[in-house]
């Protein structure tokens, strides 16, 4: 077996900025510039390396915090290939049998987001596992999301003067935490390991796009009647959906049925930006997917643990005001005995 690890860095919009979302049609949070990645045997030491700059087509002004981060220059880019040629030469590389691991789902997301953004096929051909979320499971017993540099520290990883946020030296660190774990255990188990995972990387390619902005309250955006409705990309009849779930921080997540076509997605993500005149607004992106049974078990597992959330809470308030009430009846008692 061949395993290839493999890193991203990409460019990203200022401020926030919206307007490359709206420019494209399309969820995309940042433009690929960077590949890097290395090969490694069953015994998991390294065989090959693969590294190349992307030319970006969209955003062509680096990000003042991307370029501090990884280093890389707009004179590095500009010696870059296009990313369909960046792209078809990984795939080359790579061959038709590896198998694909990175540190955490933000580079898959990314690649899938970029693959359609330059009008390739989204689905990516190779089985793909997190490290990330291996390493949490098999040092930690959960999926909490561990920095690359901590997971090195608690293995007593030395980064070997290699500096970090370059895409091949992330996967050269990467590596040694995979061969530093038990990592066939783990994917063994991986079926287990991501069973509540709730990264964008596990769910359907999007079939159909939405973006709002200019709210300002960030607690009514998901209460605005256009952001709340969905039609069915097939036939535009209005979905009827089940009520929206939060799936972690700003993320949300509805099932949508139509009468014709069945079973839909419907995720929401609420983001923040800067208007030209330095007020913050809020937007919201409206993305439309296939419905899976996985995506469905995973709305109704969503449900339930929300539920026992606002249960747990509404128990505690009412603890709470007993607890209130109970101290002003005892006051109450005092002074009618004086």
């Amino acid at each position: 077996m061949t395993y290839v690890i493999f890193d991203l860095e990409w460019n990203q919009p200022f401020a926030n900025d919206i307007s490359f979302m709206k420019r494209t049609g399309l969820p995309v949070s940042g433009e690929i510039i960077q590949i890097g990645a290395i090969k490694l045997d069953d015994n998991l030491e390294l065989t090959d390396t693969f590294s190349t700059f992307v030319k970006p087509q969209y955003l062509t002004r680096m990000h003042k915090h991307v370029e501090k981060l990884t280093h890389i220059s707009a004179n590095d880019l500009a010696m870059g290939v296009s990313f369909v040629q960046a792209y078809q030469n990984f795939e080359d590389w790579c061959g038709k049998e590896a198998v694909f691991l990175t540190w955490g789902s933000d580079d898959i997301v990314m690649l899938r987001e970029n693959l359609k953004l330059f009008g390739l096929p989204g689905t990516i051909k190779h089985t793909w596992y997190d490290a990330q979320l291996i390493f949490a499971y098999l040092q930690h017993g959960n999926t909490q999301q561990v920095a690359l540099s901590k997971a090195m520290e608690e293995l007593n990883i030395t980064q070997d003067e290699l500096t970090a946020h370059d895409a091949l030296n992330d996967s050269i660190f990467t590596g040694y935490v995979c061969k530093a774990i038990p990592l066939a255990r783990g994917i063994a188990q991986y079926e287990q390991i991501t069973k509540n995972t709730y990264s964008q990387a596990y769910f359907p390619e999007p079939i159909s796009f939405f973006i709002y902005e200019n709210f300002h309250d960030k607690r009514k955006v998901l209460h605005d009647n256009k952001v709340r409705r969905a039609h069915c990309p097939e036939c535009q009849s209005l979905l009827t959906t089940n009520k929206i779930q939060r799936l972690s921080g700003d993320k949300f997540l509805s099932i949508g049925r139509c009468p014709h076509h069945g079973l839909f997605g419907v995720h929401w993500r609420i983001g923040k930006y800067m208007k030209r005149n330095r007020e913050l607004s809020y937007y919201v992106t409206k993305t439309l997917t296939a419905a899976p049974e996985e995506l469905q078990t995973l709305y109704e597992e969503r449900a339930e643990t929300n539920r026992k959330k606002e249960e747990a809470y509404l128990a505690r308030m009412a603890a709470k005001q007993a607890e209130e009430d109970a101290k002003q009846e005892f006051f109450n008692n005092n002074d009618k005995i004086k």
